[in-house]
């Protein structure tokens, strides 16, 4: 009874690593395309400092899912695991892994922070395009600092009585950081914290100033963008809270003495780290589903700016149909004369 448990969990956590793991890739890459599409197509959102760290967030989300999730797949799914062997790649997967998430996580951040700013009148003038790229660079120089020492104490490692090896911490201090602050904290509930307050606070602004004479324009403009933050916000507690709460808080503090909890808890953990990189999946979906702007906006991007041209493709290649046709008849009468 216990073996069938066992393999119908090792079959579960197998189909989440690899056929939950494909979706949300396929759909984040996607997403995060499109996203880059409206954002940069668009001059209502180019000169939107908001709109500019989420497309930030985009190119960063790109770059998680290709090292962080992609590699994932091969490692947990396929047991295709260059880390175990390579010390540069040990090295480079933990430092570009981390490295993207803070800085995908820190986008959000500022995404939410700028979106209240921006409607408060003493701290607007910080919510320029111009502003916004040069925190955006002094974040990054930061967290690729940040990640050097990531790169410094990862490497390959001997598993004591197994004769194996995997990309693990060599400094125990760092890793007591790593385990304790870095993943619960930094990736866990402080982006929350942060993005759900000022998300609130945005939320509250707005439906301040729609009692106030404003533009309404302006005003809508701040309402779906407030509305895409918020949102966002609510769908990424829901995201990580599982992988966090339990991958580094629980189950780091439990022992797993039977092959069937084992089996269980290796299951947990698979399907709450799927779901945790639904972050940077989703963006683009819950853009698309809470703001009729963004929509039109898609729309007109897809269809009239990068779809217009291929009419024009189509008349230049009858038009050079034609001339040669024409030419070809022309050499035909000369010969027949």
């Amino acid at each position: 009874m216990s073996a069938t448990i066992i393999s119908t969990f090792n079959h579960a956590t197998s189909y989440s690593n690899i056929g939950g793991g494909f979706f949300i890739f396929l759909a984040g890459m996607i997403g995060n395309i499109l996203n880059i599409i409206v954002f940069t197509s668009l001059k209502t959102f180019r000169q939107t400092s908001a709109a500019f760290y989420m497309t930030s967030a985009s190119f960063v989300n790109i770059f998680q899912l290709v090292v962080g999730l992609l590699s994932r797949i091969l490692i947990t799914g396929y047991n295709i695991d260059p880390t175990k062997t390579s010390s540069f790649i040990c090295k480079a997967r933990q430092f570009t892994l981390i490295t993207t998430m803070l800085m995908a996580f820190s986008c959000m951040c500022l995404a939410a922070i700028d979106q209240y700013l921006s409607l408060t009148h003493p701290w607007r003038h910080l919510c320029t395009v111009k502003a916004a790229s040069r925190f955006i660079i002094a974040i990054f120089v930061v967290w690729i600092l940040h990640g050097i020492t990531l790169f410094i104490y990862s490497d390959v490692i001997s598993i004591e009585g197994t004769g194996q090896t995997t990309c693990g911490l060599l400094n125990t201090g760092f890793s007591i950081y790593y385990s304790r602050f870095l993943f619960p904290v930094l990736l866990g509930v402080l982006p929350l914290i942060i993005r759900v307050s000022f998300g609130i606070l945005a939320f509250v602004t707005v439906q301040r100033l729609s009692k106030r004479e404003v533009p309404v324009v302006r005003l809508e403009r701040d309402k779906q963008l407030t509305t895409m933050v918020l949102v966002e916000v609510a769908v990424d507690v829901v995201l990580t809270l599982p992988y966090s709460i339990y991958n580094h808080w629980y189950s780091g503090s439990v022992t797993f003495n039977d092959s069937v909890s084992s089996a269980v808890n290796q299951f947990i953990i698979a399907l709450t780290r799927v779901v945790f990189y639904g972050n940077f999946a989703v963006a683009f979906y819950i853009y698309y589903c809470v703001s009729s702007r963004f929509r039109k906006q898609l729309a007109y991007v897809l269809v009239q700016m990068h779809l217009r041209y291929w009419p024009d493709h189509e008349l230049k290649f009858i038009r050079e149909k034609i001339i040669q046709q024409i030419a070809n008849y022309r050499l035909i009468m000369l010969f027949f004369k």
